[in-house]
C-alpha cells in the first residue's frame, strides 16, 4: 500500500508539474487527462474521464473537477505518515476526553456556588506589608516583645516572614491590631521554624488560656495548629497572641498566618435584636430577660412593647413597687404579690446618716446627710465629714477658700493697675507670666442678682471664643481623696483644669450653658501635693443670661 502512495504522489506531481510548464497540452474540462486510474487500481476497474461518466464518492478519485481523491481512502493527508482523519485521528467519542470523565466538574475541582469559602480572618498573615519597622496590622495593645525583626530571604511563602526575638526564659508576645470577630469556632493554622519556643492564646475581653509551647525546627518550616472558640463576638478588642521565649541562632520565624472560622447553621439567620440564634436548632431563640411573648417570661412577668419581661401590673419584685396601694405596701417576694405591712419592719440602719425610707424598705441618706459631697445636690453644697451633713461653701470642711466668691477687694493686678478681685483668686503665683493667658481682671464681676448660696458669686463676661484662664491661688493639700464640686449658670462654656506638684489632671470638655438654673458640675482629686490650684476657663458668654456665673466653689475630704 505504501508503494502505491509513493507511485501515485510521482504521477500526480509528474502531471501537475508538465501542465504547469506547457499549458496548451493541458486537457480542457471536457477532454480526458490521465490520472491515477493508468496504474492505481480501483476496486471498479478504470477510472473514466470527466466527460463519460460522473464518478461516485467511493473508491475512485476524480481530478480537481472529478479526480481528487475523497477523504475516505486514497487521499494522503500531510505526507505519508499523518493518519487521515477517517482512519487514524481519534474521534470526540473513543479518544477525547468528555465531560464526564476527566474534566472536573463543578461538585470535585472547582468549588460551587453553594459551598462556603473559607476566608482567612487574620490580615496580613504572610508579613508581606512592612510600612516602617514593624509589618502592617500587627503589634497590637497586649505584644510586649521587644525585638520584632523582617525576614527577606527563604520565606515559607511570599517574599517577606517575620522573625520574633526573645533569649529569656520569660514568655513575650507578638499579636494582631485589634479587631471585630464574630463568635464561633476558630482554626488556625501557621509555619514556624527557627531555635525557640512559640504557643499561642487570644484576647477577646480577657486573655485566654495558652496552648502548649511548639519546638520549632531550625532547618526545615513546620505546620504549628491553633484552635479557639468565641463564645460571643466582640467588638474592636481581638489580638491574636503569639507567645515565645528561650529564641537563639535565628530565633523564631513565623509565617502564612491563617485562621478560618468553621460555618455554623445559625451563619443563614438574622434575629431581632432581643433574640439570639441557637446553632442546635438554627432558630431565633430570646436573650435573658427579653420575650417573643409572656410565654418567655416569668409568671409575675409581662412582655412588652420592647421585648422585654417586666413587672405585670398588680405584681412586685421590691416594696417601691407597692407603692401605689398604700393599703398593701409591703411585697411579698415568694408570690410577688403587694400586702399589708411595714416595710421598714425588722429593718435596721447602721449608719448614722441613714435611715429607714418608708417606701423602700431600704437605708437611704437622711434628708440633708451625705457620704461626700456627691450627695450635697441641695443649696448646702458641701459634706461635712465629721458630722455626714451636708453644709454651706463657707464651711471648714471646704478647703477652697473664699469658694463662694463673698469677700473682694481692690489690689494691684500687674499690667493692669488695681482691680476688684475676689480674695484667694486670680492667682498670679502660679509661674505663668504671660499675661495673654490670664483673663483680664475686668471680666471679672461680683454678681448679686441670683446666687447659689451666701449674696454674692462670680461673673465671667468674656464675649471672644478664645478661652481664658482664671486661676485660684495655689496652697498644699494633704494625704486624702477629695470630692468637689462648683455650681454654674448664664450662658457661655467653661471647663476647669488642676495642677499641682502631681502635675497636670486631664484636660476636662467644655460646659455648654445655657440656663438661669444652677446646674453642679463635680470632679474627685487625691492629695498629698503641693502647690494646688483650681483653674477655670471660661469662653463666648452672652448677655441674654447676664454672660456666664460661677459660685459655691468646694472641695472637701472624703
Amino acid at each position: 500500500m505504501t508503494l502505491f502512495r509513493v507511485c501515485l504522489t510521482s504521477l500526480l506531481v509528474c502531471v501537475v508539474a508538465c501542465g504547469d510548464s506547457n499549458p496548451a497540452e493541458t486537457p480542457d474540462a471536457g477532454q480526458s487527462r490521465p490520472d491515477a486510474s493508468v496504474e492505481t487500481p480501483d476496486s471498479g476497474g478504470s477510472v473514466p474521464d470527466a466527460g463519460t461518466e460522473e464518478p461516485d464518492a467511493g473508491p475512485e478519485a476524480p481530478d480537481s473537477g472529478t479526480e481528487t481523491p475523497d477523504a475516505g481512502t486514497e487521499t494522503p493527508d500531510s505526507g505519508t505518515e499523518t493518519p487521515d482523519s477517517g482512519t487514524e485521528t481519534p474521534d470526540s467519542g473513543t479518544e477525547t476526553p468528555d465531560a464526564g470523565t476527566e474534566t472536573p466538574d463543578a461538585g470535585s475541582g472547582t468549588p460551587d456556588a453553594g459551598q462556603p469559602t473559607e476566608v482567612n480572618v487574620i490580615d496580613n498573615g504572610g508579613f508581606e506589608v512592612w510600612p516602617g519597622a514593624l509589618p502592617a496590622l500587627w503589634s497590637g495593645s497586649t505584644s510586649n516583645i521587644e525585638v520584632v525583626q523582617k525576614v527577606t530571604t527563604q520565606a515559607f511563602e511570599g517574599v517577606n516572614a517575620v522573625r520574633l526575638v526573645n533569649t529569656s526564659s520569660t514568655h513575650q508576645r507578638f499579636s494582631t491590631v485589634a479587631k471585630s470577630m464574630p463568635a464561633g469556632r476558630y482554626s488556625c493554622s501557621y509555619q514556624a521554624r527557627g531555635t525557640g519556643e512559640v504557643r499561642n492564646a487570644f484576647f477577646g475581653t480577657a486573655y485566654s488560656s495558652y496552648s502548649s509551647y511548639t519546638s520549632v525546627n531550625p532547618q526545615t518550616w513546620t505546620r504549628v495548629a491553633y484552635t479557639f472558640n468565641l463564645a460571643n463576638a466582640v467588638y474592636e478588642t481581638f489580638e491574636l497572641i503569639f507567645s515565645v521565649r528561650n529564641t537563639s541562632g535565628e530565633h523564631v520565624l513565623i509565617d502564612d498566618v491563617r485562621c478560618v472560622r468553621a460555618p455554623e447553621p445559625c451563619d443563614q439567620v438574622s434575629c431581632e435584636v432581643w433574640a439570639r440564634c441557637d446553632n442546635a436548632n438554627a432558630t431565633c431563640q430570646p436573650l435573658s430577660g427579653r420575650c417573643d411573648d409572656a410565654m418567655d417570661c416569668n409568671a409575675w412577668q409581662a412582655c412588652d412593647e420592647t421585648h422585654t419581661c417586666v413587672t405585670a401590673e398588680g405584681r412586685c419584685v421590691r416594696h417601691a413597687d407597692c407603692a401605689g396601694t398604700p393599703e398593701t405596701p409591703v411585697c411579698d417576694t415568694a408570690t410577688h404579690l403587694c400586702v399589708e405591712g411595714d416595710p421598714c419592719a425588722g429593718v435596721t440602719c447602721s449608719n448614722p446618716a441613714t435611715s429607714c425610707n418608708p417606701t423602700t424598705g431600704v437605708c437611704e441618706l437622711a434628708e440633708g446627710a451625705c457620704f461626700t459631697t456627691y450627695d450635697c445636690l441641695g443649696a448646702l453644697p458641701a459634706c461635712d465629714p465629721a458630722t455626714r451633713r451636708c453644709v454651706a461653701a463657707e464651711h471648714s470642711a471646704n478647703i477652697i477658700r473664699n469658694g463662694g466668691f463673698e469677700s473682694w477687694s481692690t489690689r494691684p493686678i500687674p499690667y493692669y493697675g488695681n482691680n476688684y478681685v475676689p480674695d484667694f483668686w486670680y492667682g498670679l503665683d502660679n509661674g505663668i507670666t504671660d499675661p495673654g493667658t490670664e483673663i483680664k481682671p475686668s471680666r471679672l464681676m461680683r454678681y448679686t442678682s441670683a446666687v447659689h448660696g451666701g449674696s454674692a458669686a462670680l461673673q465671667f463676661v468674656v464675649p471672644i471664643q478664645v478661652a481664658e484662664r482664671f486661676s485660684l491661688e495655689k496652697f498644699n493639700v494633704p494625704t486624702g481623696n477629695y470630692s468637689c464640686s462648683y455650681r454654674v449658670r448664664g450662658h457661655g462654656t467653661i471647663r476647669h483644669r488642676l495642677y499641682s506638684s502631681a502635675g497636670w489632671s486631664p484636660q476636662t470638655d467644655f460646659i455648654a450653658v445655657d440656663s438661669d438654673e444652677w446646674q453642679p458640675v463635680f470632679f474627685r482629686f487625691t492629695g498629698n501635693v503641693r502647690d494646688w490650684r483650681l483653674l477655670f476657663y471660661p469662653s463666648r458668654s452672652v448677655a441674654d443670661r447676664d454672660h456666664l456665673q460661677v459660685d459655691d466653689v468646694v472641695c472637701t475630704k472624703d
